[in-house]
């Protein structure tokens, strides 16, 4: 199935539970959402939210994948402390290359990171890892913006 369908499904599956199960918290929104993502694209080693725990740190939030997540983020450090800082979602090709990399997990190729804004302000960001170079782009970026929309 091509990627576009997959997020397609993901979309559909997490509109209706949303839909039918009214007044989720942020933190059941956040954890439904990376475990039906990691469900359906089960290769990714990561799938989960840093949260904003003071204006300068991200702390771990819900997430599926490996143990060996990073548990705190500096505003500005790695990919998630630079998109939260920024504001703007990031698509790294190869870990490798990417200045202040912050290496959680060695099985890390590819990485998407989307900020969550409420408002103007961010509350939480979306790390995804994958196991495969250039594994991301505009495609997941779209998709994922309409997912995160959700909260």
């Amino acid at each position: 199935m091509n990627k576009q369908k997959r997020y397609d499904r993901v979309l559909h599956i997490l509109k209706t539970t949303f839909t039918t199960e009214l007044g989720l918290s942020l933190q059941a929104k956040m954890s439904l959402i990376s475990a039906v993502l990691h469900s359906e694209f089960d290769h990714w080693v990561f799938c989960g939210f840093y949260v904003m725990v003071t204006p300068e740190l991200l702390e771990i939030g819900p997430y599926q994948g490996h143990i060996l997540a990073c548990t705190h983020i500096p505003l500005g450090r790695g990919v998630c402390g630079i998109s939260a800082k920024e504001k703007k979602t990031i698509i790294v090709d190869d870990v490798e290359n990417f200045p202040n990399y912050i290496s959680c997990d060695s099985d890390t190729k590819s990485e998407i990171v989307m900020p969550i804004l409420l408002g103007q302000e961010v509350v939480s960001i979306l790390d995804i890892d994958s196991p495969f170079l250039s594994d991301f782009n505009q495609t997941d970026k779209v998709s994922l913006k309409k997912i995160t929309s959700l909260i």
